[in-house]
């Protein structure tokens, strides 16, 4: 439907149903959000039940492995059937809770935009509506060529962005969960061929599956942690890193460190740049196999913030996955809007380090 000239009843009319609807979805928005937190609560209260009854069926799988002959067949059967029952019930609730976070986050997101658009449609409309009585002109300034395009260029440059993080999650995505997914696939295969021909190595093939299994999940955890919007205003990026790298060692059973000053004096912009190449970085490094460490030191100089992450692990060295970032593209797009650079080095077979350099002049 195409827009009305401004200055004009028609465009003036336009703003007031832009307006009344955003009104309107801001109210919906509203109370889809109280549903969400309710039903969050109430998922939230069934994994902490869910939690503590799987700490007592482990218990009582360890008392029943220590004593064996002490039970009948059937109720170990039934200690096992009920272990297994309450962790899938669990790893279920646990992402119905992790959906509802991210719907959660979207609606708010969703929110503050529409917020944000209500603010615009209201404060034009106010224009116009002094503009009426003290009986105005058209605004000619809006009708020039070059203030056009002042106008489009950042419009432009922020689609071409969005895009740009559209290619860099789906790569993630084909890199990592839908690969592991193919690797489930064929690992489902020589299962079901072990079944078939050689009977006695198929619990091999199951434990190497549910391994290649995990690895997925846990990937796709992290890609998941990732996409959430970061608290930078409220905590910083020393203590928003940290919360990351705790979530990182949390998934992958690794140690992580972070030195640096818990405050920052940075523009908001190059808090957020910062923050999401650091994130890349240490999470590159941790979803190695071989990654056992991850260290982030971080330092502001006046006139650069330098950023070091170390890797240690058996080979991680050899060939550093950190050095993969240097080749995607948009991570070099970002780097060079910054004017920043990256370096990786090998120190010996088994730590590699990173090192990003952003300018604040």
């Amino acid at each position: 439907m195409p827009l009305p000239k401004p200055q004009t009843r028609e465009f003036t009319e336009r703003l007031r149903q832009i307006v009344e609807g955003c009104r309107a979805e801001l109210a919906e928005t509203g109370r889809s959000l109280q549903e969400i937190e309710l039903l969050l609560n109430q998922t939230n209260t069934e994994v902490e039940r869910l939690h503590q009854r799987e700490i007592q069926l482990s218990n009582r799988l360890r008392e029943v492995d220590a004593n064996l002959e002490a039970y009948p067949r059937a109720e170990i059967r039934d200690a096992y059937r009920s272990a297994q029952e309450v962790t899938l019930r669990l790893f279920m609730m646990r992402s119905q809770a992790e959906q509802l976070q991210e719907r959660q986050e979207s609606l708010r997101r969703y929110q503050e935009r529409l917020r944000e658009l209500l603010e615009l449609a209201e404060a034009q409309l106010e224009h116009e509506a002094e503009r009426a009585r003290s009986g105005e002109g058209r605004t000619r300034a809006l009708q020039r060529p070059d203030t056009a395009e002042l106008v489009s260029t950042p419009l432009e440059e922020l689609i071409l962005a969005e895009e740009a993080e559209r290619g860099r999650v789906s790569r993630q995505l084909v890199e990592g969960p839908a690969q592991a997914l193919s690797n489930v696939l064929l690992e489902l295969e020589i299962c079901e061929q072990l079944l078939a021909r050689r009977p006695e190595q198929l619990g091999e093939g199951l434990n190497s599956l549910r391994a290649t299994a995990a690895r997925a999940l846990l990937d796709l955890r992290r890609m998941l942690y990732e996409l959430r919007p970061a608290v930078l205003d409220e905590l910083g990026v020393a203590a928003t890193l940290r919360r990351y790298l705790t979530e990182l060692a949390r998934l992958y059973d690794i140690q992580v460190e972070l030195t640096g000053p818990e405050s920052d004096d940075l523009p908001e912009a190059a808090r957020l740049a910062l923050y999401r190449l650091l994130q890349e970085l240490a999470g590159t490094a941790a979803s190695d196999e071989r990654t056992r460490r991850v260290s982030v030191d971080l330092r502001y100089e006046p006139a650069q913030v330098t950023a070091r992450v170390e890797v240690q692990g058996p080979g991680v060295g050899q060939r550093p996955r950190l050095a993969d970032l240097s080749l995607d593209e948009g991570f070099r797009a970002r780097l060079e809007r910054l004017g920043a650079s990256l370096a990786v080095e090998s120190i010996g077979d088994d730590v590699s380090r990173a090192t990003v350099l952003i300018p604040l002049a």
